[in-house]
Parts: structure tokens; sequence; C-alpha cells
């Protein structure tokens, strides 16, 4: 570390002591460097003239020196948020509405993660195309009604058909009475009774039953809940090969409590199909309150275990965030997480997750009728579930003319497993093989694409073998590490109910302790 000396006289102290306290928090900053004023600068206080040690810390980057910092680029905050998708903006608005003081920083130019609308400029109408449903209790019920946004049982076509999209081709399915799903669904909620915990996190025994950790086809045979794989593998999309996946990771989402909505019928949506306003009415809020950055990025940073302070790239310039405690809510992937300052034993852990691909767009002139909802299953596979990667379903919506396909790849290393253009290239190829092989049924058209996204990385999951060593006993170890906390779904599930519950009963307490 090297440090500049200023000599000031008495009354530029006081000026600077002044400007400091509005500034950078003089009693609130903390950590070593930058906002952090050296025991040397109170010990000389007696003294006419002092000694400011500005530090520079050989971590950050020579395009950023502390003496880049004007006070006026210097936040100063109870809590920093790393992203500001479901995770991030939930804990955002509870401190907040807890009296604590909070910046988020998200890469996008707004809020809402994997929460996806379009609005038609012609009708005004909206349309979901990422998180489409919630669970129907109290902590979602709650969070909405904060912001004053009307909740309803959502509607889905009736008029569903099953084709192969490899091939185009109509596939005869047989669907499980609703005797057979019924039963099914008890028998494997009961199964995940007995691991009560997990309906909070990723909490196991150990050791680590071998029912959770073996292949979840293994599991649907062993349990006899052949019924309900087609059901669980349409609420759980974007996970990889759900069959081979361990049955713990299959049950991050289609856990206890999605067990319970399902047989209740108990999901809920919004009731304006636009789950966008509830983070658009939380973005506005969040920089009404100067609590949030969007477009912007961390570049560096340094934590210590009593506080951190990030380098903050933004449209307005950089930044320099102080905080007494960071919760990073983004996908927890080493190459994501390069401008943080990753402890050995955080790489060790983070370094062991795979993830999965997920993709979903809105498309006009398919060919396909206005109500029609396609499933794609294959004949001849296990429960004629398609090959992965590969779509899911083609649905309609609320804009005439315009259907929503989504898309899955399977697991690996890879953060982003495949390109966006083969992926849009696949969707158009499947639209143009239905049509071909059934020109009765599909007119022949020329698709276009409205929107389109990618929620890669999306599903970060263990393979059985860490689950087995312990990684996510080692995984929960890392909350309160240099003073970070970790939220979002590699620690719970792609489920935002979930994610909800998981920052109300276990993240926030841990990090508002000592707030």
């Amino acid at each position: 570390m090297r440090s500049r000396h200023v000599n000031v006289d008495a009354q530029d102290l006081k000026n600077i002591v002044y400007k400091l306290r509005r500034t950078c928090g003089l009693f609130q900053c903390v950590g070593r460097s930058f906002c952090t004023l050296k025991d040397a600068f109170f010990s000389s206080l007696r003294g006419p003239r002092c000694l400011i040690f500005v530090s520079t810390v050989h971590s950050i980057p020579p395009k950023y020196p502390s003496s880049a910092f004007s006070p006026n680029d210097i936040i100063t905050r109870d809590v920093a948020i790393i992203g500001g998708g479901s995770s991030g903006t939930h804990a955002a608005i509870s401190l907040k509405d807890a009296g604590k003081s909070l910046v988020v920083v998200e890469v996008k130019g707004r809020l809402g993660g994997h929460t996806e609308t379009y609005t038609d400029p012609v009708t005004g109408r909206a349309q979901d195309y990422g998180v489409l449903v919630f669970h129907n209790e109290s902590t979602v019920l709650d969070y909405f009604a904060r912001f004053d946004i009307p909740l309803a049982i959502p509607e889905f076509a009736t008029n569903r058909a099953n084709y192969d999209l490899s091939t185009g081709r109509e596939v005869n399915i047989s669907a499980s009475s609703p005797e057979a799903l019924g039963a099914g669904l008890q028998t494997y909620g009961a199964f995940l009774a007995q691991y009560p915990e997990l309906n909070s996190g990723m909490f196991l025994p150990d050791p680590v039953p071998e029912d959770l950790t073996m292949p979840f086809g293994d599991f649907v045979v062993k349990y006899g809940i052949e019924a309900i794989v087609q059901t669980l593998y349409s609420t759980n999309q974007g996970t990889g090969d759900i069959l081979s996946m361990p049955v713990l990771e299959q049950a991050r989402v289609n856990g206890l409590g999605l067990v319970a909505q399902l047989a209740a019928n108990g999901l809920i949506s919004t009731a304006r199909r636009n789950n966008s306003e509830l983070y658009g009415k939380a973005q506005a809020e969040l920089l009404d309150a100067d609590s949030l950055l969007l477009s912007s990025k961390v570049v560096n940073s340094v934590r210590h275990d009593d506080g951190v302070e990030l380098v903050v790239e933004t449209p307005d310039g950089v930044k320099l965030i102080c905080a007494k405690k960071l919760l990073i809510t983004i996908p927890p992937k080493l190459d994501l997480l390069a401008s943080f300052d990753l402890q050995e034993q955080e790489r060790h852990v983070l370094a062991r997750f795979i993830n999965a691909g997920y993709y979903s767009a809105l498309i006009k002139n398919t060919g396909i009728p206005e109500d029609l909802f396609i499933y794609n299953y294959a004949p001849d596979t296990p429960y004629n579930l398609p090959a992965i990667p590969g779509i899911y379903l083609v649905q309609p919506t609320a804009i005439l003319g315009v259907k929503a396909i989504y898309y899955g790849a399977d697991v690996s290393n890879a953060t982003y497993p495949l390109s966006d253009d083969f992926i849009k290239g696949e969707l158009v190829a499947s639209i143009k093989r239905l049509q071909a092989a059934n020109p009765d049924k599909f007119n022949a058209t020329e698709p276009e694409f409205v929107v389109y996204t990618s929620h890669a990385p999306f599903y970060v999951q263990a393979t059985s073998e860490d689950i087995k060593a312990g990684i996510y006993d080692k995984m929960n170890a890392l909350q309160g590490l240099k003073s970070t906390y970790w939220s979002g779904a590699a620690f719970r599930a792609h489920d935002s109910s979930a994610l909800w519950q998981f920052n109300k009963e276990v993240v926030l307490p841990m990090l508002t302790k000592g707030l």
C-alpha cells in the first residue's frame, strides 16, 4: 500500500473533516482503503498540522487511482447489492423498508433479471416471456400489494397439440389420468416432506441421502411416479436433461412448495400480464432514492472483514462505493465474478458449479393457428421427452400473430453454452419443419423475431459427486466471509417466490445483523 502525504493547517482540517463526513461518511465508511482515514490521522488531531493518508491499493488498476474520485463520485451505504434481478430487487426494497441505506449495481438498463415483458406498440398489450407465474403465498402477495399490483389466476390455452419439432411430425402422447397425477404428486410430496429444510434453501443432512443424489430418472422408477414426469418437465424448464440430473437439483424448483401449489391449482400471475410492472415500480423508487446504478458494472473490489470498496463503471463515470456489507445475487460463475477479490475458499466452491442454458423469444409470422399451444415431444424416448438442446414449447400470447417459444441447452462448464445465432437458427428451423410436414395445418411463412433473450447462465447446479462431497455445506459457509453475502438462484432456486422467501428468512437476517 502506498500513501500520499498532504500537509494541512487547522482550518483546512476542519473543512476536510466536514466534507468527508458529508461525502464519504467518516463514521460509516468501512474498510482499509479509499474512504478510510488511517489511525495516524486521528492521532494527529491535537497538533496544528497533520498528515492525511490517501491510500492507493495495489489491486486497483492505475486507470482508477484514488485521486480520480471526487467527493461526488464516492457512494457510502450500509449495503451494496450486485444484480437487480428477482433476488437483488427484493433485497433492495426490503432493506429500504427496514431503514437501511443501499445501492444496487445492475449491468442492464433495467431491473428484473429473467423477468422479460414485451408491450405491443400498436395495441398496448403486454406479454411476459420470462418469469410467468408465482406461488399464492403471503410473501408474494405482500410484495405485490406493496406496489399496488393486482394478481390473478393465469389463463392458458386449452387447444393443445404434441409435435416432434426435430421432424415437424405430430406425436401421439397418452396423457396421465388426473388420478395418476394426483397419486404421483402425493408420493413425491411425501418424499420431499422428509427434508423440510430444503424448502428454505440448500440445507442437507450429513451424510447426504442417496435418494437425493441419484439421477432423477432412477428416482422416478424407484418411487413409481412416472405419471408426473411430463408435468415436472414442464414446470421446471432450463435445467438440462431432467432424467440425468440429481434429484436434489430437480427439487430446487419442483420442491414441496411447488407441489402444494400444483395440487391446489394455486399458481398466480399479474392481472395485467405484465410481471415487469413490479420491477418498473421498484426501479422508479430506487432511482428516486439514489439507490440504483443501471447499465453499470463492478470493475474492481477490495473486501475486508469490516466492509468493502467497489470501483464501478457507470454511464456517469467511474464511482467508488464504500459499504459495510456486500450482497451478490448474480450467477456465481468465476468468469462473472472476475472483478471481485475472491478468496481461495470461495474459488474452491464456486469453480465446481455447472449450469444449463435457457432462452426465450416472441416470434411472429409462424403460420401456427392463433390459439394453438404446441408441446415438443419425441415419439421414442423415455416419457416422450425431447432431446436437449431443444424447444420446450410454443404457446399463444396476448398479442395477435405472436408466439412465445422456449428453448433449453444441457448442462456444462460453459457459462454461455450456445450462441444466440445458433439458437435463433434452431427456432426458425423448427417452425419451418412444422410448416413443411403439415402444409394442411400450418401456412408457409417467414418467421420474424419480435424479441429474443438469453437467460444463460441458467440453473447453476452441482453434480452428484460434488453434492455427496458436501458442496452445499461449503457454499453456505461462504455467507459473511469478507463482509459478503449471497442470494440468487444458485443458492436457492430459479423461482421468484422461493427466492423472496429465502431472502426474508435466511439472507437478510444474517446480512442486517449489526447494521
